[in-house]
């Protein structure tokens, strides 16, 4: 605290940033592109212009919580401290939780970005985008691999298989009655859709 002015020390650009897309993806997500400036800068308890000192524009502030939401670093960090005493399937029901609310997020705020006037897909998203979900796909992969023995396919192989089940189902156009739960879906990867006496 500043004792002359009694105001909290400014954070420096890169924390400032952080905590302003902290508090304005979840606005983002529940109002979508009605949001105001005045709601960000609410939500994030800063002044309106701090806002626009930090992102030029609406369109800035989206694709930095695009960014921010696909860094692989916090879904890493969090599948990697998923208990290994737990079954195969309960460690995979913990990572279909996380990556279910993780590519709910992302789709959401995609399909804002792509719902702006002109706008354009570029090579570097794109290059975000895949770099992101190989990350993510190697640390699922790792998990796998620690529990090979109980596995009928490559662990990198299952998880693509999972990946993709969690991918689908979290799509933003998938009615929500027919998406399924976490639990649902491995149980559908672990033991298929046929009963023991159909196979």
């Amino acid at each position: 605290m500043n004792a002359q002015s009694g105001r909290a020390k400014p954070l420096p650009p890169d924390d400032r940033r952080a905590a302003i897309l902290d508090a304005v993806i979840p606005l983002l997500l529940e109002k979508g592109m009605a949001i105001t400036t005045a709601e960000m800068a609410a939500a994030a308890g800063i002044a309106e212009g701090t806002i626009f000192r930090v992102f030029p524009d609406k369109s800035t502030l989206l694709h930095a919580a695009i960014g921010a939401t696909l860094n692989p670093e916090p879904i890493i960090a969090a599948i990697r401290t998923i208990d290994p005493t737990l079954s195969v399937e309960q460690q995979l029901v913990a990572v279909a939780r996380l990556l279910t609310e993780r590519y709910s997020k992302t789709n959401a705020l995609i399909a804002m970005v792509r719902s702006m006037p002109h706008h354009e897909k570029t090579e570097k998203g794109h290059r975000i985008a895949e770099e992101a979900m190989t990350a993510v796909l190697d640390a699922l992969t790792d998990l796998l691999e620690r529990n090979r023995d109980g596995l009928a396919v490559e662990p990198f192989r299952a998880a693509i298989l999972l990946r993709g089940l969690i991918f689908i189902h979290s799509h933003r156009l998938l009615n929500p009655d027919q998406r399924m739960t976490p639990e649902q879906l491995v149980s559908a990867l672990c033991n298929g859709i046929l009963t023991p006496e159909a196979r």
